[in-house]
């Protein structure tokens, strides 16, 4: 069983900057209405362009899109 762990501690030594997570930051009030807007199909192209350069920028900002979308589709708007 030792040994099990060994292989464990020194696979996360090895990959350890690929398996350590990173702290979620709030989201701006404005980005957020972005996302809203973006959801809702509302984002004129240019506005949607700075958009998605942004999702780029922050890729945890992604799934706070996909809970924009998935509000519009239940018919839950926040």
């Amino acid at each position: 069983m030792a040994n099990e762990f060994e292989i464990l501690a020194n696979f996360l030594a090895k990959f350890s900057d690929e398996v350590e997570g990173r702290e979620l930051q709030d989201l701006p009030r404005d980005v957020q209405a972005k996302l809203r807007e973006l959801a809702q199909g509302n984002l004129a192209e240019s506005e949607r362009s700075r958009v998605f350069d942004l999702l780029k920028d922050n890729p945890a900002w992604i799934g706070r899109l996909a809970e924009e979308v998935k509000a519009m589709r239940t018919g839950t708007n926040r």
